[in-house]
């Protein structure tokens, strides 16, 4: 009777209601993963779109590269997550040094794991750019992978990639979906994205319950394919009832003087997302690597007067899946 009396006051917030009474009994916890784990979506911004605030370009400009990276180490640090979902990732040929996996691998990160897949190679550079997922334990890759492809060009400047992950001997698949620059006006590559995802989750014998999706995801309820695509894996955005305002959601910000430098007529809106299967428990959700510094050194030639560490901002969250229905359920 006494577990009976407290249950209700412990729900009264409608955040603790959706996602931490499930935790209490409303759902079979056997149905879950004993952990949960934590995952971050990152955008490192290839610098490819030039500054409007100088006529100077920091296309290939490692020492404002490294400047920004200093900033997102020290942000990593203290969010440590399990997981890091990495888009517009950059090494250059011939120079270790000039690599952000290397300078992250060497900081924050040290002793993750790595998967990576380029998507571009940039001539006047010299650049190779990756989608790339860092792991951490209790998280780590798995050994089980063995479907040769694993990227797919979206549109002219789109991409997906996957990893297969595992958490206590149970798989995840992560999708790091990068949608193209004019998504709004091709709605459409949903439905190619669905299509080869469906045909992903078949060949790997994951179910639904088990996907991640993470990366540049813009969308709403009134674009039918975004629509359909989120219906049809049942997927919901981690963000659903973290965000009091819509501000507080916000992942391209006119706050952020690198995103106004670069919008190019972009209007702020939360396009970064993590998504997952609807009845995955999510403990926490908010916008990370939005903090800046009051002075940069090397974006001052590009008209910068404060340092940001990308051009969008991050998100965050905690999450704990859903295992697969047992067969013939």
């Amino acid at each position: 009777m006494q577990r009976a009396r407290l249950f209700p006051l412990a729900c009264l917030s409608l955040s603790f209601w959706v996602n931490g009474c499930a935790l209490l009994g409303i759902r079979s916890s056997e149905r879950y993963d004993e952990r949960s784990f934590s995952i971050l979506n990152l955008n490192l911004f290839n610098q490819r779109i030039p500054s409007t605030l100088a006529k100077r370009n920091w296309k290939g400009d490692w020492l404002f590269r490294r400047e920004r990276l200093e900033l997102i180490d020290e942000q990593l640090r203290i969010s440590r997550p399990d997981i890091v979902v990495f888009q517009e990732l950059l090494t250059r040929r011939g120079s270790p040094s000039e690599s952000d996996i290397n300078i992250l691998n060497f900081g924050a990160l040290e002793g993750y794991e790595w998967d990576a897949e380029m998507v571009a190679f940039h001539k006047d550079t010299q650049e190779m750019q990756y989608q790339a997922t860092a792991v951490g334990l209790p998280v780590k890759l798995s050994s089980s992978d063995r479907i040769a492809k694993k990227f797919w060009p979206i549109g002219i400047d789109g991409f997906m990639n996957y990893s297969l992950l595992e958490l206590d001997q149970q798989p995840i698949l992560l999708i790091n979906v990068s949608m193209p620059g004019g998504a709004q006006k091709v709605d459409h590559w949903y439905e190619f994205v669905e299509s080869e995802l469906s045909d992903l989750l078949e060949e790997l014998g994951i179910c639904k319950q088990r996907l991640v999706i993470s990366g540049y995801l813009p969308g709403g309820v009134i674009w039918p394919g975004f629509a359909a695509f989120t219906e049809s894996f049942e997927l919901k955005d981690t963000s659903t009832g973290f965000c009091e305002a819509t501000s507080d959601c916000l992942t391209s910000s006119n706050q952020n003087d690198l995103f106004m430098a670069t919008a190019q007529g972009q209007s702020p809106s939360h396009s970064e997302r993590i998504m997952v299967h609807r009845d995955a428990l999510v403990s926490f959700s908010n916008v990370v690597m939005n903090k800046m510094k009051d002075r940069t050194v090397y974006g001052e030639p590009y008209g910068l007067q404060r340092l940001w560490a990308s051009r969008v901002y991050g998100w965050l969250a905690n999450v704990r899946l859903q295992r697969c229905p047992p067969s013939g359920s």
